[in-house]
């Protein structure tokens, strides 16, 4: 069941969860981290020493006790889970879209009365455990429509030990297999046996050959090439997943089910998106999709026998007696010679390859595309030799130690952020992101153009102020060092709207903004590195909670340089320069004041209410148009349009100036002086007349009678000398009719 709210998420009560589990070393932790795409939380296994586990690698596995020990020691982690393999006989029905769990329906209520059950980690879900021998001929994994699942390996499932009965875990049997047929059963049951010959997991053609010889079936062919170049959609209705299936299906068969060569050929497909590499049920969607492919293959394509062929290519040396040696070094340089592939940043970084359809450089840091690219070569080379080949690809490879940050890609092409024209996708510029909207220097969209007209309330230099902020996302490089903050005054005020035409205009493919919180950023050592290399961090409806520490906020504004820490990796220096929006209700709650933090804010109010607006749109219709390629054409030509007039202007302060923006920054050093109401109360005379301990006791009473947090002593005293120009040293004052000498702030003018 997908996981909301973090908050409710069942805490673990091991002495419920069945003993015979407890005594198998499968088990893992695992924490809930937020996908921003599908917006839940996955459910992602960790081992022991906080390293990611696997699934498929039981190095990564611990015992019960090991783990419910880290569980119980560590706030880190949301719960356990076992982990399903061939080798054990257990299964686990997965049941989801319950109503109820107090009033269970028919089908729900047989499965819990058959073995173990327990509720899953939302408390909406049950999982129901039994020892069974699936039969995947007969019964698939996952009925959407039911809501049902059902595994036995390669996968893990979380355990809460919230136990819906007292069973045992029982033998499912045929008892199972007549309830699966109610809600897992196959519409046609496979009954060809799997022929795996000598060669199974191995194609025995390369990727071209497999290609030429798939499109050319008679059968098949036309169904395969819709699958490969785009046209598959009328047929199945647009639905991906369906798609998914039906082509790996076919790949399997081509490809002997040679994982490699299934991955390769799909990422060149049109079915190919983001969702393929996703973290899913602790693997990722892609693998979970296309090892069930290789499973349920039933058989494989075995071309026709002809004369042996030897090896060809140069990287096959023949020797005297005949046999063959494989030189791999030649076959990366030959790699290297057709593909672009680099290092990036330094000699010891991940690999990053071209890639041509998208026009710009990909991370590899799997390494499975640059093994496809050289399996291409030579179909007859074994997975050593391709990991061979991989290592002096690694070696060989250029370095890149710097982006090309004069260009970023575009749906058309490279845009020139010197001559601001579009240019063909080429490999000798190395840029890593891509804005997935077409430039078109005449584009108009009236739906945009009324938004920004609306959430301004027609005032010319807020309308800029936010052209100016598209520019800024486009182009981090122009270097604005504030802090971007759409203050609305009221609950329906269009920030959203605008927010949302800047995620539909520059990352309508993902990767390009990150979404951390000021708080986060103060508090997380990982937190930089999420916004490193993005366009923008954007916070919607930014919390009222306390922002400890702003120096990263301000590190991040002016382009600097900072630390930061990836999960698993060594820590780096890097410059982060993401533009920083935040959209709320409400001023920023920060622990710092004063004109460091004040000078770099650009605060914009909202105040249209759309609630009162007759002409407002309903937000099914408003997401329509703010997600069409009309309104995110118009963005980014609004944001090319203000870009050149930034760079155009020689002064350091690149935004239009707006007497709204510094009425609200007024406003907003006022609310955030913690101390102003004090000094209004206690002036510059009275610190010249009393002693020092007097005016310290002074503030603290004055911070408890407001419950405020009084600043440390040593921080007052530089925030008064500051104010009136003084300084802590011995004065003289008049107590009692008499003169003393004492420690206290005195006037550096007198």
């Amino acid at each position: 069941m997908a996981i909301l709210e973090k908050e409710k998420i069942l805490m673990v009560a091991a002495e419920n969860i069945p003993i015979e589990l407890q005594l198998i070393p499968q088990f893992v932790l695992w924490r809930a981290e937020w996908n921003e795409k599908r917006e839940q939380f996955d459910k992602i296994p960790y081992q022991i020493d906080g390293k990611r586990a696997s699934s498929t690698d039981n190095i990564t596995w611990s015992t019960f006790e090991q783990i419910f020990n880290t569980y119980e020691e560590s706030s880190e982690y949301e719960g356990i889970g076992f982990v399903l393999t061939e080798k054990d006989p257990y299964v686990c029905v997965d049941i989801d879209n319950l109503k109820s769990i107090e009033d269970l329906d028919e089908f729900a209520n047989e499965i819990v009365n058959m073995s173990y059950a327990e509720l899953s980690p939302s408390g909406k879900g049950i999982h129901v455990w039994l020892r069974h021998n699936l039969d995947k001929s007969r019964h698939k994994n996952k009925n959407d429509k039911t809501g049902y699942e059902i595994y036995g390996q390669g996968r893990f499932i979380t355990f809460t030990g919230e136990a819906l009965n007292s069973l045992p875990i029982n033998d499912g049997g045929e008892q199972l297999n007549k309830f699966l047929d109610k809600v897992l059963k196959r519409e046609q049951v496979q009954t060809s046996i799997i022929q795996r010959n000598e060669n199974f997991g191995r194609a025995a053609l390369s990727e071209e050959e497999i290609i030429k010889v798939a499109c050319s079936n008679p059968k098949t062919g036309e169904r395969f090439k819709c699958f490969l170049n785009g046209g598959w959609e009328p047929k199945y209705h647009n639905d991906f997943s369906s798609a998914d299936l039906a082509f790996l299906n076919d790949l399997a068969f081509w490809c002997n089910c040679d994982y490699q060569i299934i991955d390769s050929i799909y990422r060149k497909s049109s079915l190919m998106r983001e969702k393929w590499d996703r973290p899913q049920n602790g693997t990722t969607y892609g693998n979970e999709q296309l090892m069930k492919a290789i499973n349920e293959c039933a058989n494989t394509f075995i071309p026709p026998k002809g004369d042996e062929v030897k090896p060809k290519g140069p990287w096959w040396r023949q020797n005297g007696n005949g046999t063959f040696s494989f030189l791999h070094q030649v076959l990366a340089k030959e790699v290297l010679k057709k593909y672009n592939i680099v290092r990036y940043p330094s000699p010891h970084s991940d690999l990053y390859y071209f890639n041509s359809k998208k026009g710009i450089y990909e991370q590899d840091r799997s390494g499975r595309q640059i093994n496809g690219i050289t399996r291409s070569f030579d179909e007859e080379l074994k997975n050593g030799q391709i990991k061979e080949v991989h290592n002096y690809i690694q070696d060989m490879s250029p370095v890149i130690n710097k982006l090309n940050e004069n260009y970023i890609a575009l749906k058309n092409g490279i845009l020139n952020f010197e001559t601001f024209e579009i240019e063909p996708f080429n490999p000798r510029i190395f840029i890593l992101q891509k804005i997935s909207v077409k430039y078109n220097p005449n584009a108009y969209d009236s739906f945009v153009e009324s938004t920004l007209d609306k959430v301004t309330k027609g005032h010319a230099p807020s309308i800029e102020n936010v052209k100016e902020i598209f520019a800024c996302v486009l182009y981090t490089g122009v270097l604005v060092p504030k802090i971007h903050y759409l203050l609305g005054r009221s609950a329906h005020n269009g920030k959203s709207s605008i927010l949302n035409l800047i995620h539909q205009t520059f990352d309508k493919d993902g990767g390009n903004i990150s979404a951390v919180t000021p708080q986060k950023l103060s508090s997380s050592t990982f937190a930089g590195s999420s916004i490193y290399g993005k366009l923008a961090n954007i916070v919607d409806d930014n919390p009222e909670s306390l922002i400890e520490d702003s120096g990263l906020l301000k590190t991040i504004v002016t382009g600097g340089y900072a630390e930061i820490e990836r999960k698993g990796r060594d820590s780096e220096t890097v410059r982060l320069s993401a533009t920083m929006i935040i959209a709320s209700n409400h001023f920023p709650n920060l622990n710092e004041s004063g004109n460091a933090i004040n000078r770099r804010l650009n605060i914009i109010p909202f105040d249209h209410d759309f609630s009162k607006d007759d002409e407002c749109l309903p937000d099914e219709e408003s997401m329509r148009l703010i997600a069409s390629d009309s309104a995110s054409e118009y963005v980014l030509k609004l944001a090319v349009d203000a870009l050149k007039r930034m760079m155009n202007n020689p002064s350091s302060e690149k935004l239009t100036v707006n007497e709204k923006a510094f009425e609200a920054a007024s406003a907003f050093a006022e609310h955030n002086d913690p101390v102003g109401d004090f000094f209004h109360e206690f002036d510059e005379q009275y610190f010249i007349e009393v002693r020092g301990s007097r005016a310290i006791k002074d503030y603290e009473d004055w911070c408890r009678e407001n419950r405020i947090t009084p600043m440390e002593t040593k921080k007052f005293k530089e925030v008064v000398n500051t104010r009136y120009n003084m300084e802590w040293k011995d004065k003289s004052v008049r107590e009692s009719g008499m003169w003393k000498t004492v420690k206290g702030f005195k006037s550096k003018n007198k």
